[in-house]
């Protein structure tokens, strides 16, 4: 691919970047829990935050949002992916294949 058409894909995507309102990162796990005289469903976000992992629980009314927001979420983890790829071509491209190190 192109120096020119690596830099307009990138771009593409930063864009669309830009354009996700809101995400999470994380897992939400659906579960059951003993509450009173019964097992009742039990809903929470799990995520790691600086080594320790965070929950959050998640009410039944709430789970439409967070499910969005995760498959945003996981769609915003891929084009950091993709952009920090097509950067490391970019620079490798337009700085030329230098042999040696530094």
């Amino acid at each position: 691919m192109s120096l020119k058409k690596m830099e307009m894909v990138r771009e593409q995507y930063l864009r669309e970047l830009r354009g996700m309102r809101e995400w999470i990162s994380g897992s939400l796990i659906v579960t059951a829990r003993k509450q009173g005289d019964g097992i009742r469903p039990f809903r929470y976000l799990s995520r790691s935050i600086g080594g320790k992992n965070r929950i959050t629980y998640v009410s039944k009314k709430h789970m439409g949002v967070f499910e969005k927001q995760l498959k945003n979420g996981k769609r915003a983890e891929r084009l950091f992916r993709e952009i920090s790829e097509l950067t490391a071509k970019i620079v490798k491209s337009a700085h030329g294949n230098a042999k040696g190190g530094k």
